[in-house]
């Protein structure tokens, strides 16, 4: 996207505003936008870490088919969801409306009967600071099925026909359904973009970059709109044909510089908008292992 005179900052979706003159677009405010930080594993069992980074992905797509705009936040490996200061200022360098921090706390697992998992949740206002809402979503489960396979990458059965998925599953109805509830009161000052067509294809150049080192990784596995295009990287190159709409990106990369704090696994999105022309994407990842897409 040539024509744009500003870059993605830490996975904030380009909007297609940012791409035409000012008469091309309604006037009609935009949705709400809401960054969803990566879900904290707090559990401390084996399931923990891959539940929460599904569970991250199934609250997108949730919320994705809501009256809410999300966008994926990717703060990297330092991470944590007590630091509120640091949360609200990150939150407010991405450009959005409120901000929802999600904790995967420890499952009680009893001897006899179902296990619970547990997920706090808190929606803040990025403006002012201030939580807007607060809760925790629960749901059972038989506690000999929360150790079943649970891999994201390359697993022999997908997370959500797991019994681990479908509680990932109804538990980000119910965050859908609070954060929507929640956003209701909150008004966007942004205007909608113009729609893009979703007929016109092109070709997309995709790479992960390490902008402290200046350099690329050679070593990743990634997730293009749920297929994994692992195999079809060259040399830390990945050519994508695709449509314009939406792009969600999973990646995890496996040669970062030195004591780099990586996020295990970086989720984001953004839009195509094939209209541009040939386009190359990348994923930058800072010193602090914090992600965000850049368009060239």
């Amino acid at each position: 996207m040539k024509a744009a005179k500003r870059t993605c900052g830490y996975a904030l979706i380009c909007l297609v505003a940012g791409l035409f003159p000012s008469f091309a677009f309604a006037t009609a405010p935009a949705k709400v936008v809401v960054g969803v930080f990566p879900t904290y594993d707090q559990a401390g069992e084996s399931f923990g870490q891959p539940f929460s980074q599904h569970l991250t992905a199934i609250m997108f797509r949730e919320l994705q088919d809501s009256p809410v705009e999300p966008v994926l936040l990717n703060p990297g490996g330092i991470y944590t969801p007590v630091e509120d200061e640091w949360i609200n200022d990150y939150a407010q360098k991405n450009d959005i409306d409120l901000a929802l921090v999600t904790v995967l706390l420890k499952t009680d697992i009893p001897k006899k009967g179902d296990a619970t998992l547990q997920v706090k949740a808190e929606l803040l206002d990025v403006k002012s600071g201030k939580p807007v809402a607060s809760w925790q979503s629960t749901v059972p489960i038989n506690r000999h099925e929360l150790f079943l396979e649970h891999g994201f990458f390359r697993s022999s059965r997908p997370f959500e026909k797991q019994p681990l998925g479908g509680a990932a599953r109804k538990i980000a109805t119910d965050i859908r359904d609070r954060v929507v509830g929640a956003a209701s009161s909150v008004n966007s000052t942004r205007e909608a973009p113009a729609p893009v067509s979703s007929t016109a294809s092109c070709n997309i150049g995709f790479k992960v970059a390490y902008v402290s080192k200046h350099s690329i990784s050679k070593s990743y596995d990634v997730i293009v709109n749920g297929k994994d295009e692992t195999l079809s990287i060259v040399d830390g190159n990945l050519p994508l044909a695709l449509r314009s709409g939406p792009l969600l990106l999973q990646l995890a990369v496996h040669d970062s510089p030195y004591k780099l704090p990586k996020q295990e696994l970086y989720q984001v999105n953004t839009q195509v908008d094939c209209s541009q022309g040939q386009h190359d994407l990348s994923f930058e990842i800072g010193a602090a292992g914090e992600g965000f897409l850049k368009w060239q």
